[in-house]
């Protein structure tokens, strides 16, 4: 097996998904977001898992990620979380996809689907309270849901929003979910019950739990996976996710002597050069180059030169004992999500999520 791998603890993921189902609460429910292969997690492996500990929905970004569920033997909710195009009704539909939608072109798809293949289709609109991405507008809302009702072949389960900067904007979330409240109770008021309300992520779900009551789907991602979605923010969720490798050649270079391409390190003093087998067609990314580090025997260990792409450069001179195949921590104790994040000048979604295909995953029980 090669030795750069991604280690998946299924027990401490399973504790997560049973400690965000108690938070919640029986009456109300639980969608395990499962996109981008469960944020590089492995949809497969971590759906089954979420669904034994208790989540009710799972929630997938496109057509493909469901499909690959359904084929697993996965038979649970399962909602589409972006509207796709009127060419894919036809999959949607045959799997039992639920989809979200927010565009009249996409429902009457849906519509003439389902009257082909003689069936009922879910469906979840998506209404735009800030977020400025899918969604119909807030003024088009009751409309949509009315236009939606009116076709034999479509049952609006339920209606969800976005909540952009629940992480970083409390008084903008409010007027989110203010707006939000105002036009379910106006749904509700000409007799359009919609039963499933959904709102809250991961972020929302943390800061905002008091604002949520009317509000019984809850969508979470990236708590489930012990990831905070603010940095230093202490969690009781266990990360899910190690990426670790081991040292494949070691070698000391005199002082003047360059490392990698473009020659962006040249040593200052006698170096030793570790070189470990991940770069960035693992998804290990190349702005890391000369600011990352890794771990060796509980120490920091400075990335030196570019990160190729199936190589990257540590300083082992203050790990004098250091040997070749030596186990490298790359993401795990003392190396969180968040701090690969803030080195690169993005989110953890991103740092986790393209840990690549190459890197085989270990799942751990």
């Amino acid at each position: 097996m090669r030795p750069s791998r991604v280690e998946i603890n299924l027990s401490d993921f399973e504790e997560n998904v049973r400690k965000a189902r108690s938070t919640i609460g029986d009456k109300k429910h639980l969608m395990a977001v499962v996109k981008a292969d469960a944020y590089g997690h492995g949809a497969v492996a971590i759906s089954i898992r979420a669904i034994s500990a208790g989540a009710d929905w799972l929630g997938v970004g496109i057509v493909e990620e469901g499909i690959e569920l359904r084929n697993a033997g996965i038979t649970s909710l399962i909602q589409i979380l972006s509207q796709e195009l009127e060419e894919r009704v036809e999959e949607i539909v045959r799997f039992d996809l639920i989809p979200t939608v927010c565009s009249r072109g996409f429902l009457f798809a849906l519509q003439r689907e389902g009257e082909r293949q003689k069936k009922k289709i879910p469906i979840v609109v998506m209404v735009d309270t800030g977020m400025g991405r899918y969604g119909v507008l807030p003024e088009e809302f009751i409309y949509f849901l009315k236009t939606a009702r009116g076709l034999d072949n479509i049952i609006v389960i339920g209606a969800m929003s976005h909540l952009p900067s629940a992480d970083t904007d409390p008084e903008f979330t409010e007027k989110q979910l203010c707006l939000f409240n105002n036009l379910l109770n106006i749904a509700e008021s000409i007799g359009i019950k919609l039963k499933y309300r959904s709102v809250a992520n991961s972020a929302a779900f943390l800061n905002h739990s008091e604002k949520l009551k009317n509000f019984n789907l809850h969508r979470l991602g990236l708590v489930l996976y012990g990831i905070p979605p603010i940095p230093g923010m202490k969690l009781p969720y266990r990360p899910v996710m190690r990426v670790k490798s081991k040292i494949s050649f070691i070698k000391t270079i005199p002082p003047g002597h360059s490392v990698s391409y473009s020659r962006t390190f040249i040593a200052k003093r006698p170096t030793r050069v570790g070189v470990v087998p991940i770069g960035y067609a693992d998804g290990y990314d190349r702005h890391l180059s000369n600011r990352g580090y890794m771990v060796v025997h509980g120490k920091k260990t400075p990335i030196i030169g570019n990160v190729t792409m199936d190589a990257t450069m540590i300083d082992l001179t203050g790990v004098p004992e250091a040997r070749v195949g030596d186990e490298v921590l790359i993401l795990g104790e003392n190396i969180s999500a968040w701090d690969i994040a803030g080195l690169i000048q993005t989110v953890p979604y991103e740092v986790v999520s393209r840990m690549g295909k190459r890197l085989p995953r270990i799942y751990l029980s």
